[in-house]
């Protein structure tokens, strides 16, 4: 069993890392960051409304769910997508997922800022760890475009983890995991959308092998590789999952390397190594927004999936009984 689930994890972890890769190609084609980040989540949500209705999940939310769908998808979901994307065409594939993954040490932070978490000696450890491996990526003569990518790379991270705490922290844990993809996914769709009328950016006449390459992005990063994850975490549990999640990174750079010619230097390499241990300690030391049920994860997987949260108090008295 536990092999089962570190096979589909490391699965889901190599889709996340080659999926960089496609997206610099698509560039190459005449597509653009904004333009990869409409297609990523406009062409997932039919897969993912099948899926909703196949395992016979109500669509109903309230007003307020929706309106806290919406800020979360466009503000973190739809932010990280469009922050990474840009910053692959100035430090590169490689880099810029590995200054994301970040993520973990800024989910501390935000944990701490707003629940008033403790911060323990592995957090604080993973902390100055996390900062020594950022300054390593700064190299001589980058000029303000390498540090422009490694600030988005950065900041996504920041957006990526308000995404977890928000999805984690409120109301919006309570919710199949799927139909918040879904309603955020469309919220970034139509608020990119929004946002074209005075940029002017989309680009909808692209080359069938652009199209191809973003569709393998949309389904192999948004949905496929999700159900992988969400399989993994159920034979292994939250956390040994998320130190194998540490795969993405690895394999993104590996892969830019090869079929992008990135370079990778050992400055590159020690800092990331630093950045990933960093990462790997938080994980290991406490899940602080995934759950780590056996039971949870089980409903989740069936059939019926997460039940639709209580729109009242009354509601909610009403269902103990």
């Amino acid at each position: 069993m536990k092999a089962k689930g570190i096979f589909f994890t490391v699965l889901s972890a190599l889709l996340f890392g080659v999926c960089p890769v496609l997206s610099s190609k698509t560039y190459q084609m005449g597509s653009n960051p904004l333009t990869l980040t409409f297609y990523r989540e406009a062409m997932v949500l039919p897969l993912l409304l099948v899926t909703l209705l196949a395992r016979r999940i109500s669509l109903r939310v309230t007003w307020r769910e929706l309106l806290a769908l919406s800020l979360v998808g466009v503000l973190c979901r739809g932010a990280t997508t469009l922050m990474l994307n840009v910053a692959y065409n100035y430090v590169g594939v490689g880099t810029a997922t590995t200054l994301h993954f970040m993520y973990p040490v800024f989910v501390a932070l935000l944990c701490r800022g707003l629940f008033r978490e403790r911060l323990g000696r592995a957090k604080v450890l993973a902390l100055v760890l996390a900062s020594a491996g950022v300054v390593l990526f700064l190299e001589r003569g980058g000029g303000s475009n390498a540090l422009l990518g490694m600030a988005l790379a950065l900041c996504s991270g920041v957006t990526y983890a308000a995404f977890m705490v928000a999805v984690g922290k409120t109301s919006l844990s309570r919710m199949d995991p799927f139909l918040v993809t879904f309603y955020s996914a469309a919220a970034v769709a139509a608020g990119v959308l929004l946002a074209d009328i005075p940029l002017g950016q989309l680009v909808f006449r692209l080359p069938p092998k652009a199209f191809f390459y973003t569709f393998l992005i949309a389904v192999g990063s948004s949905y496929a590789a999700v159900i992988l994850l969400q399989i993994g975490v159920r034979y292994l549990s939250a956390t040994t999952a998320a130190v194998f999640s540490l795969f993405e990174p690895v394999s993104c750079s590996i892969a830019g390397a090869v079929w992008l010619g990135e370079t990778f230097t050992l400055q590159k390499l020690l800092g990331s190594v630093i950045i990933l241990g960093a990462a790997g300690l938080l994980a290991a030391a406490k899940p602080e927004v995934s759950p780590d049920s056996q039971e949870a994860l089980a409903l989740l997987m069936s059939p019926e999936g997460f039940p639709h949260p209580p729109e009242s108090p009354e509601e909610e008295t009403a269902a103990e009984k």
